[in-house]
């Protein structure tokens, strides 16, 4: 994962609540987790699990940076 990172093509983020705008619960990828910081949070078990109970809040996700926009098919 670092290498695409690396290279511009994705930012892993945590997930955010976000209120939809017909007021429904929904969620949006947080701020981007600054580089230096990602060993340390993907090394954490906990990090790389999926939440038994469907609250994905806290957890992490990668989105698609612009230059991973361009690359993707």
């Amino acid at each position: 994962m670092l290498p695409l990172v690396d290279s511009g093509w994705i930012d892993v983020c945590r997930v955010t609540p976000w209120i939809t705008p017909n007021g429904s619960r929904g969620f949006l990828p947080g701020r981007a987790i600054a580089r230096d910081e990602l060993p340390a949070v993907l090394v954490d078990d906990a990090n790389r699990a999926y939440p038994d109970d469907g609250e994905w809040i806290g957890h992490l996700t990668l989105t698609l940076t612009e230059a991973g926009r361009k690359t993707s098919w």
